[in-house]
């Protein structure tokens, strides 16, 4: 089914529907997230959203709607009674709104290493930065609209004190306000969350900017006048309230707002701008230590194994935001299953080797046995592993092999590399294409090469190198995965986290199936994190999640003996 998320709004508004977003996929996780903005560009890289589109897109109902059952998301949470009574934050509200149960979250975006290589040289800095943003999208070139604004004078003494000690980087459109003893910039949306999140320090507005830092893990100082952060905001930050207006002014455009956010001015409540905020008040908040990430409001009860190893949520994480391929599975388990002692790992399809490194950054006690039975493959494994640390290259042992459920030699159809670029070697697989299906991504075309490969099972394999218990399998076989499990029946009852790829619709000569795997993994015991479950080859590959619930818990019951 295909889920329709409409956002109408501002580039805030669509930062805190990542949140809604993530809220939406738990609920339903085998449907379609496809979401419409303004601001597409939030959503790149987003794990939750199938396809992002701007408003009107042409032929928007023909692909996505006619013929296919649809669920509509369309409804404005500021129209909401409980937000316009302040009795919701922005995102439990919308949450509410499609019935969906919110659980804490926030909101998200996603970036890679090399987004940041490339936006670095934007904000080259020889002092830290202190990140600025004084000014909202008014729809007037230039004004200064009260009810969201930061008064000139008050960002002027606020520069002033901190610019010796930082650059301070002013966030502003060309027409609006510039403040001397800043440096201005104006950029694209994904440059300017790279610069807030490598800045030192944070001064923002009810605007774009403290959603960016919120999705980013900033604590930030945000001043806050007309609108609240009960509404907007998030806990996380360090949000300064306006002093209690000193005139009663008409108010006759207010309609479900208290001030019309542009800035009428026969709306403003002070006799001036200095009654609006207490400077030092703003220079104390930003001087003073930051305050500790928490969840926004309304969060409920907090999600199991907050014991988890912090370090280990850290490496994720940052693995996770640099577009790590392990870190976004491994985001899935992350505050439901303890992840802090994890030993064994068992990559099984290496290709490249890229992931078994990954493992090794993440996990550093963690022993990897990477397996890729193509010699070319194999070769680019061992390469990858002698440009490595010696502490990771000992941690890390390549193996020529294949594992299935037999032991000894078999054919295997590697994709040639004389007729194809090396890239391509990942869809090589123990089965031959099935006729007119080699060609399942970006329209390329694979032509495979029929060598001869040794095999092992796993259970062999592990006995005869005395592993009794593995933590996480990642599995990438392109379609034998089904072989590989049947092989490592003994090592499986032993096995916490399975990770692998799973096929929908065949595409290769006697590819095994999902159905097949959940029934081969259920009946060791196993279950399927659903949430986890993403598409990989629309229609034909997907990516999911098993584990045993009795052995994944088992380090959290032994750590609380420990306690006691």
């Amino acid at each position: 089914m295909n889920i329709i998320f409409q956002i109408d709004g501002g580039l805030g508004k669509s930062i805190a529907a990542t949140a809604v977003c993530k809220a939406i996929k738990r609920q339903y996780p085998a449907d379609r997230l496809i979401v419409i903005t303004g601001y597409p560009e939030v959503f790149e890289f987003n794990p939750h959203v199938f396809r992002v589109y701007n408003h009107n897109t042409p032929y928007f109902y023909r692909d996505f709607i006619e013929g296919q059952k649809v669920r509509m998301m369309v409804h404005n949470p500021y129209l909401a009674t409980e937000f316009i009574n302040l009795d919701s934050h922005l995102i439990p509200c919308w949450c509410a709104l499609f019935g969906i149960p919110y659980q804490g979250e926030m909101p998200e975006l996603f970036m890679t290493r090399a987004e940041f290589d490339s936006y670095a040289p934007m904000f080259k800095s020889d002092k830290p930065i202190f990140a600025l943003q004084t000014n909202g999208g008014s729809p007037i070139p230039g004004k200064y609209a009260w009810p969201r604004d930061l008064p000139m004078s008050v960002a002027q003494k606020v520069v002033a004190a901190f610019n010796k000690e930082y650059n301070v980087v002013h966030i502003r459109h060309k027409d609006q306000l510039a403040i001397p003893g800043t440096y201005p910039i104006h950029a694209g949306f994904r440059p300017l969350a790279a610069l807030i999140w490598a800045s030192s320090k944070r001064l923002f507005i009810d605007s774009f900017a403290q959603h960016a830092a919120a999705a980013v893990g900033r604590p930030s100082v945000v001043c806050w006048v007309g609108n609240a952060p009960n509404q907007f905001g998030y806990n996380m930050h360090h949000n300064i309230l306006a002093h209690p207006a000193t005139v009663q002014p008409q108010l006759r455009q207010a309609q479900y707002n208290r001030y019309n956010i542009g800035g009428d001015p026969l709306e403003f409540p002070y006799r001036s701008e200095d009654e609006i905020f207490d400077t030092h008040k703003i220079i104390e908040a930003l001087r003073g230590e930051q305050p500790q990430v928490q969840a926004p409001p309304q969060a409920q009860q907090p999600l199991p194994y907050q014991h988890e190893n912090a370090a280990t949520r850290e490496k994720i994480m940052t693995s996770y935001n640099r577009g790590g391929m392990v870190a976004g599975r491994l985001v899935h388990l992350l505050g439901k299953e303890n992840l802090s002692n994890v030993k064994q790992i068992l990559d099984i399809g290496s290709w490249h080797l890229s992931q078994s490194i990954e493992f090794a950054d993440i996990f550093p006690e963690a022993r990897i046995d990477a397996f890729e039975p193509v010699p070319a493959s194999y070769q680019l494994c061992r390469h990858n592993h002698s440009l490595l640390d010696p502490q990771r290259r000992d941690r890390i042992r390549v193996h020529n092999t294949a594992l299935s459920d037999v032991a000894g030699e078999v054919p295997f159809f590697a994709i040639d590399p004389n007729k194809k670029q090396a890239v391509d070697a990942g869809f090589s697989s123990m089965f031959p294409f099935m006729k007119g299906l080699n060609g399942m991504t970006d329209g390329k075309t694979f032509e495979q090469e029929e060598i001869t490969v040794k095999t092992d099972t796993l259970d062999n394999w592990c006995a005869a190198n005395k592993i009794t218990e593995v933590d996480i399998m990642w599995i990438d076989v392109q379609g034998a995965e089904l072989l590989v499990f049947q092989g490592a029946q003994r090592i499986l009852a032993n096995t916490r986290y399975i990770l692998t790829e799973v096929g929908l619709k065949p595409y290769y000569e006697g590819h095994t199936l999902k159905a097949d795997i959940d029934a081969c993994l259920a009946a060791l015991g196993f279950e399927e994190l659903k949430s986890s479950f993403e598409m990989n080859i629309e229609g034909y590959e997907a990516n999911t999640i098993y584990y045993r619930p009795a052995i994944a818990a088992a380090p959290a019951v032994q750590q609380a003996e420990a306690v006691a």
